[in-house]
């Protein structure tokens, strides 16, 4: 896959899901299931505005390593 690299710039709690807004390469808005959330926000922590991602196709990943290193 050809992954873009991009900074979250919104996170709003929809129906049922949390809805994550990314500018970019490509912007774009991703979806996240609310059964899904709390098993993100236990690796990444709850502060996603900011930080820098790469995505494609709706998947997206965290690429800053302060947060990783913090839960070794």
């Amino acid at each position: 896959m050809n992954y873009r690299n991009g900074t979250i710039v919104s996170v709003n709690q929809c129906g049922g899901c949390m809805e994550v807004v990314v500018e970019g390469e490509a912007p774009g808005c991703f979806i996240i299931d609310n059964g899904c959330v709390w098993a993100i926000v236990g690796c990444e922590g709850t502060d996603w505005i900011g930080r820098e991602v790469e995505y494609e196709e709706g998947m997206l990943r965290f690429l800053d390593s302060e947060h990783v290193s913090q839960q070794v």
